[in-house]
């Protein structure tokens, strides 16, 4: 329903049809299930096993093994290599298979979010009916403690407190009204709705129903998740990667095939020819290596506490330019807390987090005493004696429950902080009246009977107390701008001694009240003012710092006032001299062009829904920055699904923001983060390194065809023996080289994580300065083998197959460090590698001897004399990979 928050409540019941207080009638209802649907949200579509499956062999790289295969199959002599093809794709995907299994999706998270049953009054009658069978129209009944089953416009309410902290981000609970709002406004500022998944605090309502399943707020999200697409940055690298091989083979592929036909070569031995080149230039073993690091990488990351929901999120984080914090539940506890007081004429300050009771109250940097400190001391006496709240803390969690109003929960703690106990005091104060807070009065009051007199207690709005003081200190008032300046919510307190029969007894209960109430308008003495907060956490400022030196900008969106948000901002350090801030309606009158040319300099912003930060994410990913985003609450799923990567709380988080998420921080400690960023960049390298072996080895079986195709010569190594060398003899000791202890300077501010990446010209040129030593070497091996005769290919192949997979071994040693010496880095310091090696020599020796392998493999035994031959020819490549290093260091100190 359109702008239901500026109706009236008849206006709505005549446009809904519906009775503000007999509801709907089963007819109507039975009727808009049928028009209307269920109170769900679409379900979105769930892929099964099968489909993950098939899926495993929907890439350009599978596409081009599959039909080497069948090329094999079709036109060559060993027919067998043609299984094993296949065979290794299938076991490939059964891998893959395993490893994407997901337990569920965003969509039936978002589903499941919400299932309960709600109270609704249908034909004057009140029945308890499940959330899904509500229809617009609805009268629904709004209790203490349950969670609002759909968007609904306000009919009545008595001290009704909502939380929508999971929608709008704001820590502040709600009090509701049942006026309409004149003008336009945004869903936090809409206090005469209540919305889906939002929780009533406190007080009793009813309301009607205005919007059901996919039309509220939280449907609307739903509806942007499905629009988003985003990719890891891995994930675009790999593609980019998987394209470049399919283009530049095909190239090579057709240029060859037409100098073959040109020089008179057959079709069919240069359709084998091309095959086997096919399968030298796919990196067959890469997927499961990938797959080994990220899972190594999200293992050390659990370790700290950190979930890894997506792998390829590991790598991602170590690439991240910026992180976008939502304040409440990230920076911040979601727990309202007392952080500053001011009496008449002195301030204090209160140390503590969130609703622990641990902490003190200073004066001056000494703790106060309340025997010194009178007023300090009432002040304490009525925050508790007030307090109508109850809590409890979920240790399983890391949160409270509280049932009530957190504002009264803050001051309680304060009380406590002050030495105070709730039980004792009530031992002494006896309660004669009591008017509880609504959102009209703006004020909570108490009449003790106390020594012999009665004692009166009022907390409010400071405006409101300050017209029933008679005499309100300058100091006083300025405390009340100095803390709206800093984002602090105000509170004041006030106290009154009368004579027990001061106070007039009424016949009813107005009368009753309206006598409390008279003895409340004049006369009060003021007591002080409380500056409440959210509760920020100890850590985060020195995280931020932390992560500022490893190089990342930190930018927070909120939808807190700006005041609130700046002071946050300032406290841990994001906004900074020189900074700059934005609120939600700035933002939306700004242009894209606009808001481009000032983003670089704004650190915070303010008032923002859920479209904003998506679109702030969508504007710096235009300036080709890697994004993350924290958050916990289902207003943060859009613009954590829009960034690179989302992070979200996992302690304080909803279920569908874990969901939405990539990576998952267990215990809601942002100190992670740094930890997790350091694990991401070590990933980074190592698949680096692990590519660049990929290639430098796959390049020099190229070479090794490319030559014998131009010198009309036999193939050096069958299509079997090529997937031997890439699946086995690489495929372990890319295990070892996955298993590279971390560098040392991760954290640097000046890691060149901009310059770098996965693929770039400096891997491609070493890919180059590797392959050629390592084709032209096996190549004259083979030449001087092979004698002409047919007889003697197997034992030409076999000297080539050993010497290839021998210069592997090199190189793998090679890439352990682009810059580093191997000596430096310590020969055994890599003991995965070390057993690796060992592991592949045994091997080698395996398919050489072993008569079943010698007959799949076609290979011969091979003499001491030719093992040694091959030692002798493929060592250099360590040496010259050495000396590369040496020049490259000694550049490097050049330039530097």
């Amino acid at each position: 329903m359109l702008n239901a928050y500026r109706q009236t409540v008849s206006q709505i019941e005549k446009e809904l049809e519906t009775n503000s207080s007999r509801g709907l009638s089963m007819e109507q209802v039975q009727r808009r299930l049928s028009q209307n649907g269920k109170n769900i949200l679409p379900e979105g579509k769930k892929d099964t096993w099968l489909s993950i499956f098939i899926s495993q062999f929907q890439s350009p790289l599978i596409y081009i093994l599959l039909i080497a295969a069948v090329i094999i199959f079709v036109v060559g002599e060993h027919r067998m290599d043609a299984f094993i093809i296949s065979g290794v794709l299938f076991f490939n995907a059964i891998v893959g298979t395993i490893q994407e299994g997901r337990t569920s999706n965003i969509m039936e998270s978002l589903r499941r979010f919400i299932t309960t049953k709600s109270v609704v009054i249908r034909d004057g009658k009140h029945e308890i009916i499940p959330d899904e069978d509500l229809v617009p129209g609805d009268l629904i009944v709004l209790k203490e403690g349950e969670r609002v089953p759909a968007d609904a416009r306000i009919v009545t309410e008595v001290r009704l407190q909502v939380d929508e902290a999971v929608l709008t981000g704001e820590s502040t609970p709600v009090f509701k009204v049942d006026d309409p709002i004149g003008s336009d406004t945004q869903v936090s500022n809409q206090n005469n709705m209540v919305f889906r998944g939002t929780s009533v605090l406190s007080g009793t309502g009813t309301a009607i129903v205005v919007a059901t399943g996919a039309e509220t707020e939280i449907g609307k999200l739903h509806k942007t998740i499905e629009e988003i697409d985003t990719d890891i940055p891995l994930k675009k690298e790999l593609n980019r990667l998987a394209y470049f091989i399919l283009t530049g083979v095909l190239i090579m592929c057709v240029g060859l095939l037409i100098v073959g036909l040109l020089f008179g070569r057959p079709f069919q031995e240069l359709a084998v020819m091309l095959t086997a080149l096919f399968i030298c230039v796919i990196p067959e073993g890469l997927p499961v290596v990938l797959t080994l690091v990220l899972v190594t990488g999200a293992y050390r990351m659990a370790q700290k506490k950190v979930l890894i929901r997506n792998l390829q999120g590991v790598e991602a984080l170590g690439r991240t330019d910026i992180i976008v914090i939502d304040k409440t539940g990230t920076l911040t506890r979601n727990e309202m807390m007392v952080t500053q007081v001011i009496t008449a004429s002195q301030n204090y300050t209160v140390s503590g987090e969130g609703y622990f009771p641990d902490g003190d109250v200073f004066d001056n940097g000494n703790v106060a005493e309340l025997s010194g400190h009178p007023a300090l001391e009432q002040m304490g006496i009525a925050s508790e004696l007030l307090n109508t709240t109850e809590s409890s803390f979920n240790k399983k969690v890391g949160v409270f429950d509280i049932k009530g109003d957190p504002t009264e929960l803050a001051l309680s703690v304060f009380a406590q902080k002050l030495g105070l106990k709730k039980e004792a005091l009530e031992s002494k104060y006896q309660l004669l009246y009591e008017i509880p807070f609504d959102s009209k009065r703006k004020y909570h009051a108490a009449f003790y009977k106390y020594d012999g007199k009665c004692v009166v207690y009022l907390i409010g709005a400071p405006e409101v107390v300050f017209e029933r003081v008679s005499d309100v200190s300058e100091f006083c008032k300025k405390g009340v701008d100095e803390f709206l300046k800093e984002g602090l919510r105000t509170v004041a307190i006030a106290s009154k001694a009368c004579a027990l029969d001061a106070i007039p007894s009424g016949t009813s209960q107005k009368e009753q009240l309206d006598a409390y109430e008279a003895v409340l308008k004049n006369g009060l003495g003021i007591l002080g003012l409380c500056g409440i907060q959210d509760s920020i956490r100890k850590e985060v400022a020195e995280v931020i710092n932390k992560a500022r030196k490893v190089g990342m900008h930190i930018i927070m969106a909120t939808g807190d006032h700006k005041d609130t948000a700046l002071y946050v901002a300032k406290k841990v350090g994001i906004f900074r001299e020189g900074d700059e801030v934005l609120t939600g309606k700035e933002l939306q009158d700004m242009s894209d062009e606009q808001l481009l040319q000032q983003l670089n300099r704004v650190t915070v912003f303010a008032r923002v829904n859920p479209a904003d930060k998506a679109r702030i994410i969508d504007l710096l990913h235009k300036q080709r920055k890697i994004v993350a985003m924290t958050g916990d609450g289902v207003n943060d799923v859009p613009s954590l699904l829009a960034a690179d990567l989302g992070i979200a709380m996992g302690g304080i988080g909803t279920e569908v923001t874990k969901q939405a998420s990539d990576l998952v921080l267990l215990d809601d400690s942002f100190v992670n983060i740094i930890s997790a960023i350091e694990q991401g960049r070590h990933i980074f390298y190592t698949l680096r390194r692990v590519v660049l072996y990929f290639f430098s080895t796959n390049m020099g079986e190229i070479l090794i065809v490319l030559i014998a195709l131009f010198t009309n010569l036999p193939l050096p190594l069958m299509a079997s023996q090529i997937l031997w060398l890439n699946f086995v003899t690489d495929g372990f000791l890319d295990v070892g080289l996955s298993m590279e202890p971390p560098e040392d300077d991760l954290l640097q501010a000046n890691w060149l994580k901009e310059k770098v990446r996965l693929v770039d010209g400096s891997v491609l040129l070493k890919t180059i300065y590797f392959a050629i030593p390592m084709g032209l070497a096996s190549f004259a091996l083979f030449s001087w083998a092979y004698d002409g005769t047919p007889a003697s290919i197997p034992y030409a192949r076999t000297i080539t197959l050993i010497a290839m997979a021998m210069f592997q071994w090199f190189n793998a040693w090679n890439c352990r460090s682009e810059q580093k010496s191997l000596f430096t880095i310590g020969l055994f310091s890599n003991k995965w590698l070390v057993a690796a090696t060992m592991l592949v020599l045994s091997l080698q020796f395996v398919v050489v001897y072993v008569p079943f392998m010698q007959y799949l493999f076609k290979t011969t035994p091979l003499s001491a004399s030719d093992w040694a031959l091959i030692v002798c020819v493929t060592f250099p490549i360590l040496v010259i990979e050495e000396i590369r290093k040496l020049i490259s260091r000694w550049w490097y100190a050049r330039e530097s």
